[in-house]
Order: C-alpha cells, then sequence, then structure tokens
C-alpha cells in the first residue's frame, strides 16, 4: 500500500508539481561592479545618500553584483527610517499622549524593526562584524597578524644572539 497523496495526471500540466517546466528559468547574468551604475537611486532620500556610497564602496571590492543593489537600497531605508525614529523619540520622549493617558511611543516599535531589518541586511551582505567573522574577513587579518608577530619574535631572536 502506498502512502501519501495519489498521483494526479492533470498537476503536471498545471505547472504545480516539483519538477520546472521547460523555458521558465532563465539564469542570471553575473556583471562586474565596475560596469554598473552605482549612484544612489531616486528613492534614497538626499540624508542616506552618503550611507548609500559607503555601502557601495564596501561591497564593491568584494564582488558587488547589480543584483545586489535592491538589498543595499533596503539597508540604507532601514537605516534611514531608523535614524527618523530616533530623532522622533527623542523629541517627542517615551511615552505620548493615548486614549486613556500615557501610552509607549509607538515609535518605538519603528525603531527596533528598522534597527532589526538594517541588522539582517547587514549580515546578508557582509557588512557586520559577526559576518565578517563568519566569511573569514577577519581570520585572514589574523593570519596576517601572526605573521607579523613571528617576525617580530625572530628578529627579536636574532638580536640577542
Amino acid at each position: 500500500m502506498a502512502k501519501g497523496r495519489p498521483p494526479n495526471p492533470r498537476r503536471e500540466k498545471a505547472g504545480t508539481g516539483h519538477r520546472p517546466l521547460p523555458g521558465k528559468a532563465k539564469p542570471v547574468e553575473i556583471v562586474p561592479a565596475d560596469t554598473f551604475d552605482l549612484s544612489p537611486p531616486q528613492s534614497i532620500p538626499a540624508e542616506a545618500r552618503e550611507l548609500w556610497r559607503r555601502a557601495c564602496a564596501e561591497l564593491e571590492g568584494k564582488g558587488l553584483l547589480e543584483a545586489d543593489l535592491p538589498l543595499v537600497e533596503m539597508l540604507v531605508a532601514a537605516a534611514h527610517r531608523n535614524r527618523q525614529a530616533r530623532a522622533l523619540v527623542a523629541k517627542l520622549d517615551l511615552l505620548v499622549k493615548g486614549d486613556r493617558g500615557p501610552v509607549v511611543n509607538p515609535l518605538l516599535k519603528v525603531e527596533k524593526d528598522t534597527a532589526a531589518t538594517y541588522l539582517r541586511l547587514a549580515e546578508t551582505l557582509g557588512l557586520s562584524p559577526a559576518a565578517r567573522a563568519r566569511l573569514g574577513f577577519l581570520h585572514i587579518a589574523g593570519q596576517s597578524l601572526l605573521v607579523d608577530i613571528a617576525e617580530r619574535v625572530a628578529r627579536a631572536a636574532a638580536a640577542q644572539k
């Protein structure tokens, strides 16, 4: 006795199975960073354009693809919204007037959510300290530090002889 759903002969025609339909998948073209425009899109506010430039400059040497630019845009938007929320919370305070008296400022949730979004995107793009460690950038720096220390110890030992 077979387990699971019985086969449906119409399923393959409907395209709801696990097999990809021919001609549907298109390969992604990988374009080097120096061949596409890295200027900030119009959706980025003027106050956040410097963060866009810094993020793109940081990612450019690490294999930034044109397909990554929407992630960078979301990262910059999250940082900008977080700054806006923090400024308004500082101006209005933690408690605001509600229908039944003081309530927690709803902008605190916006601040928290945008910070979480920023961190998730920074981790994805390799722009946080934890992501760099995970990606091995700090390991490489540590190796060069060990080489430097070994050279200094060798020089000190040679000077003592």
